[in-house]
């Protein structure tokens, strides 16, 4: 298929345009809103992959502004989102995407949404780590490549972490929700389970403390999401560079 990829994340961008390559599909990657409608408007897609929270134009905009061109070819429009919380699942169900497809992207997922089969859920006893996503993108890259791209992913998740506590300091819950966001799109796309459970979790409780400050400041659940997120982290990180070493041998 030939296919439109939006993602802003640059990590989870390069794995995700990896793996489709490698199944055979053609793939244009963009890293903003504006550019994937521009991609749109030139290229006629089979299928467009839409990370919801991209910058310039969030991906639901983005695709009001494919459906609202003139009449012309119809891809199917996936969203992309690393935690389904319920706003977002009124943004992407109200866009006119045709389906969700939860970070990090897998063909065998790609394939059943395109067919309209529900995605299955996580098992209860997922593991913490799963080391056949750094095996994937080991088996698909260069070494060098590979070590690159999973200590540029620990970095990657250090500065969102940074970024997420000053949030946190300045009692800025909306930029806090969207590098939890961040965290879980990233560490999921590498295997780091855990730590993705832990941001989707800290994630929804930003949601809920954003809108229970609207009626009475309450906001319960914060303290424990933020430790079991700082308390993930750490051996995240650890596994990572772990990775990176063992691929540069």
């Amino acid at each position: 298929m030939h296919i439109l990829l939006a993602e802003d994340e640059t990590v989870t961008r390069l794995a995700a345009r990896t793996l489709l390559e490698r199944a055979g599909h053609r793939v244009v990657a963009v890293e903003d809103g504006p550019a994937a409608v521009a991609a749109a408007a030139q290229i006629a897609f089979d299928v467009i992959l839409m990370d919801l929270g991209l910058p310039g134009l969030p991906g639901d905009e983005a695709v009001r502004a494919i459906r609202g061109r003139p009449a012309g070819s119809s891809p199917r429009i996936l969203m992309l989102t690393a935690s389904i919380t319920a706003d977002g699942r009124d943004r992407c169900a109200g866009c006119g995407a045709d389906g969700i497809l939860a970070k990090p992207l897998q063909l065998d997922s790609l394939a059943a949404a395109l067919a309209g089969s529900p995605q299955a859920a996580a098992p209860v006893d997922e593991p913490d780590f799963d080391e056949s996503a750094i095996a994937t993108m080991r088996d698909m890259l260069p070494a060098a490549r590979a070590a690159e791209l999973i200590a540029k992913t620990a970095a990657v998740l250090r500065h969102h972490d940074r970024t997420l506590g000053e949030a946190l300091r300045n009692g800025d819950r909306t930029t806090a929700g969207a590098m939890a966001h961040k965290i879980a799109g990233v560490s999921g796309q590498y295997g780091c389970l855990a730590l993705r459970r832990a941001a989707r979790a800290l994630e929804a409780a930003l949601e809920s403390a954003v809108e229970a400050a609207l009626e009475d400041g309450s906001a319960a659940d914060l303290p424990r999401r933020i430790a079991e997120l700082t308390d993930a982290l750490a051996p995240a990180l650890a596994f990572l560079d772990r990775c990176a070493a063992a691929a540069r041998g």
